[in-house]
């Protein structure tokens, strides 16, 4: 609050603001009162809590087979989405219904379809990841590596399947393939700190470079 008596000019926009700052506080009086109103209730008798959720368990096999129709086709993907939300994957399961969530198959695929659609995938990477390093110019292939290395050799050691010497470790080398390959096949995002906090977990579940590259990106 100004102790010094207003200049005149500042007086008149305050009077002019006066019936809109007076119909605000209205407003908000009134819906007060109202919010009030709804939340109140007699002495003594405080409103019934929501009813519980139903319990969901973490989706199972016998789940999973549930919402499958004829030759392993995925009949009902937003139910099994919404399971997953409410209840999580059995941990056993993961490396089959990740694949669901994050889209790596086409709708309608059976069972057979997608084990070819995984095959197909898989050499589609391989050659992907040979033309990026081979058309890469040695500046930005160090550039990048350099950069997804750094994160690597840091991301999840403690984790039995990224433990061990650094030298020679299968799967630090297949991340480094799967962020780099990424990074070069997508110049104007290239990595990002982080990235491999997110490709570790799918590669170290699917155990698959090529597959983990699909779910990753």
């Amino acid at each position: 609050v100004a102790a010094a008596e207003p200049l005149p000019e500042r007086r008149s926009l305050l009077a002019a603001a006066l019936p809109f700052t007076q119909a605000l506080l209205a407003q908000v009086g009134r819906t007060l009162a109202r919010a009030q109103a709804a939340l109140a209730w007699p002495e003594g008798s405080p409103p019934s809590p929501p009813p519980p959720l139903p319990p969901c368990a973490p989706l199972s096999d016998a789940d999973l087979r549930t919402y499958l129709g004829p030759g392993g086709r995925l009949l009902r993907p937003h139910d099994l989405r919404l399971h997953v939300y409410h209840g999580g994957v059995e941990p056993g399961l993961r490396k089959v219904v990740w694949r669901y969530l994050l889209n790596v198959f086409p709708a309608g695929l059976s069972g057979q379809e997608r084990l070819a659609h995984l095959r197909r995938k898989a050499g589609e990477y391989a050659a992907l990841k040979a033309l990026l390093a081979a058309r890469a110019a040695p500046a930005e292939l160090a550039l990048v590596g350099a950069a997804v290395r750094k994160d690597v050799v840091r991301t999840d050691r403690g984790h039995p399947y990224f433990g061990g010497p650094e030298e020679g470790h299968p799967h630090l080398a297949a991340l480094q393939a799967l962020l780099t390959t990424f990074a070069l096949g997508h110049p104007r995002l290239s990595y990002c700190q982080g990235m491999s906090d997110v490709a570790a977990p799918l590669l170290a579940v699917l155990d698959d470079e090529a597959q983990a590259f699909l779910c990753f990106c």
